[in-house]
Order: C-alpha cells, then structure tokens, then sequence
C-alpha cells in the first residue's frame, strides 16, 4: 500500500517514506512503519544466513560498532544485509536519542514470543528479512501482519506517554509447511533496558 496512511483511532502511521519512523515519538502513535519493498535488500543476501542454521547474534554499542561486530559474523553473501543493519541502527539511535543500541539478529525456528504482548522497553524497532512477518492487533481486534522487510518501530511500556500500545508477536511457524518454519529477523532496542 503505497502512500501515507494514518489511523488515529488504530494509533499506526505507515507510509513509504524512510522519515515515517520518526513520526513515533509523537502522541498517539503507538506505531510507526516504513513500506519499503520487499526487493529492498537483494534475496541472496537476506538468505545467506540459512547457511547458518542457528544463526543468533546480540551486540551492544554505538550504532556503527555494534553494526561491524555484526557483520563479522555474517557469510560475505549477507554484506548488504549488513550495510541494511547499520543504517537501521543509526536511524534508531537518532529517533530513540541514545548513543548506543542493542541489535539482535536472529534466524527463529520455533514459536518464540507467540502470545500478543508489548514490549517492556521504550521503542523497539523491527524487521522481518526472511520468513513470515510479525503480526500486530490494530483497534477492531484485526491481526495484521508486517511484509517482508517493512521496518516498524513500536512503543513500549516504558515510553513516557499515554498512547494506547499496539499487541504484536512473532507468527507461530510450527503451523507452516515446512518451508514457512524459519523467519530472520532483526531487532534494534535501547541498551539500558536489559541491564
């Protein structure tokens, strides 16, 4: 769906435009999500990683530190996987105000996460590279779902404002075919909430 979409009442901006990320800090948004296509990051990079099939990698530091240290981790093949991170981090850091980030990058087997919740943190920044997208709840009980490589940014509980938060979990892969059961996926988070 191209072009900007607001819904107050549903708490969501979303839009094609990097700069929608950002409008998250604002009062009643409990989520923001950037449209990007699909096509965004070449397919052979994003599946490089199920060369690694227990791929889980977790790195604290400044934006691009932590990115690099990532990235030491990856097959040559993920390189603009990698490139994709380090933006992603810069851009939270920026949004978040915070000097460091947490990056968790993680091929998921299992049905972690499986129960709508909101996250005990401020923001929390998302993206699904391969694999079923994350699912969310807007304001009619409707279970929506994020696209391969759209990024979202979520309110956590510990946000200082009283918008509404918005239900997300993991999709349950083992109800998939077989081919479904992995998904990649990339998690950017404040550091200070997991000390």
């Amino acid at each position: 769906m191209p072009g900007l979409y607001i819904d107050a009442r549903h708490c969501v901006i979303r839009d094609d435009s990097v700069t929608t990320l950002d409008q998250i800090r604002n009062d009643g948004i409990g989520l923001a999500i950037w449209q990007r296509p699909a096509s965004a990051i070449p397919q052979r990079a994003r599946y490089a990683l199920h060369q690694m099939p227990n791929h889980s990698s977790v790195t604290e530091d400044r934006p691009e530190t932590a990115a690099r240290a990532l990235q030491a981790d990856l097959p040559v093949a993920a390189r603009p996987l990698a490139q994709d991170i380090r933006f992603l981090a810069r851009r939270f850091a920026n949004i978040a105000g915070i000097a460091d980030v947490r990056i968790r990058l993680q091929l998921v087997k299992d049905d972690a996460c499986r129960k709508f919740h909101v996250d005990a943190v401020g923001l929390r920044m998302l993206c699904t590279y391969a694999g079923p997208g994350t699912e969310w709840v807007d304001a009619d009980g409707q279970v929506r779902i994020l696209g391969l490589m759209q990024v979202a940014i979520f309110k956590g509980r510990a946000f200082p404002d009283q918008t509404p938060r918005v239900l997300h979990r993991s999709p349950a892969l083992s109800r998939r075919p077989p081919r479904q059961r992995e998904r990649l996926v990339l998690c950017i988070d404040d550091p200070a909430y997991f000390r």
